[in-house]
């Protein structure tokens, strides 16, 4: 929430973690291990790469919101023993930023709906669901999903919260999910659940329970209290169909054909982009100045073919080693991330960036300097 409170906060983390670097002289303990992180590196050398094809200040300006990608792995892998025992927090840490994001959108939703005369029947109106819900925290509905889904996966692991506790959690952090609004959330709700109901129903026959419960009270609430228009987004069919984003897809797959193997970088991108939303009548993309909605695609139209082989590499690298270490937590960031990444340009955004760059960097550590390897997916051990 508050993206701009949020990067002082990481700037003045990364700041001082550099300064540790320097004055504590720990480049060789950075240099040793700094290549481990190559899947969270190599985004920041393509967005380098993307700003340095249209040379120039403006162009090298875009490269702020990507520094993420390299000083966070800097600053992490500098002191690895220290933050490899830190899964715990940061994992905790995303699981209240998400419980107070939501408590300030439902504050100011109730408050909404005491200033407008409305009562519960409306809860579900356009007006108070995606993102009229989540503006007050300046936070983005398809995002903020994908926060939530993956601090439910971390409670439904964790050993250290009570049942009550982790119950009350979930039962909420689920009911924010449909105020959200967010198809791509509520879908990979329901697939995490069907995946823990297929293969780990006696490892996770308590946890299981609380997630049913949470999905059944939530959508009782829903049935009664629900729109037509969210049963028109959720349920017909010419809701995923509309504009145009798979006209936007379309358009990138375009402006990657001009120039297929280094693509057009970003200075240029967004010029076609609009120039394209016009020429095909697109009024929704253009007005709204969209990027892709969908990663592989923006690293093809940005990077070219190298992006794209870069960006599917690095992602299957971390998904399938975190299923080799048996670790469902991050199989579960991974895997998720790939599939919001299919109607989401997450990794052009700030908070995409981060939470990429944050989680992709904690499970490389832990991979290495981790006092021992999860074995969740065996044996239900939460490894966190």
């Amino acid at each position: 929430m508050f993206i701009r409170l949020n990067n002082y906060l990481l700037g003045a983390f990364l700041a001082l973690g550099i300064l540790d670097v320097l004055i504590n002289r720990r480049l060789p303990v950075l240099r040793e291990n700094l290549l481990r992180s190559w899947p969270v590196l190599v985004f920041f050398l393509l967005a380098l790469l993307a700003c340095l094809r249209t040379f120039g200040w403006e162009s090298l300006t875009l490269l702020e919101r990507y520094w993420s990608f390299l000083l966070l792995p800097i600053v992490l892998f500098s002191r690895p023993a220290l933050f490899s025992e830190k899964r715990r927090e940061v994992f905790l840490a995303l699981t209240y930023g998400c419980i107070a994001t939501l408590l300030i959108c439902y504050g100011n939703l109730i408050w909404n709906m005491y200033q407008n005369g409305d009562t519960i029947r409306q809860l579900y109106q356009p007006d108070y669901v995606g993102q009229a819900f989540t503006a007050i925290a300046d936070s983005h509905p398809p995002y903020l999903g994908l926060f939530i889904l993956t601090a439910i996966v971390f409670l439904i692991n964790d050993r250290v919260l009570s049942k009550k506790d982790i119950f009350l959690h979930v039962v909420f952090l689920i009911l924010g999910l449909f105020q959200l609004a967010s198809r791509m959330a509520i879908l990979l709700l329901l697939i995490l659940f069907v995946f823990l109901l297929l293969w780990f129903i006696r490892q996770y026959s308590w946890q299981i329970l609380v997630l049913f419960s949470g999905i059944l009270l939530i959508g009782v609430v829903f049935m009664n209290y629900g729109s037509n228009y969210m049963a028109d987004r959720f349920f017909r069919p010419q809701a995923y169909t509309i504009e145009s984003r798979l006209q936007r897809w379309e358009v990138s797959y375009d402006i990657f054909r001009e120039n297929p193997l280094l693509g057009v970088g970003y200075q240029k991108v967004r010029d076609m982009r609009a120039q394209m939303y016009r020429d095909r009548n697109l009024p929704f993309g253009q007005e709204g100045d969209y990027n892709a909605h969908n990663q592989f695609l923006e690293y093809l139209s940005t990077n070219g073919a190298i992006g794209g082989f870069v960006y599917v590499v690095s992602l299957m690298y971390l998904l399938l080693f975190s299923l080799a270490r048996r670790d469902l937590v991050f199989v579960f960031v991974f895997a998720s991330f790939l599939i919001a990444n299919m109607s989401e340009s997450n990794m052009v955004r700030i908070k995409g960036i981060e939470y990429f760059a944050i989680f992709a960097t904690v499970f490389l550590i832990g991979t290495v300097f981790g006092k021992e390897q999860p074995e969740v997916l065996a044996a239900g051990n939460p490894g966190v």
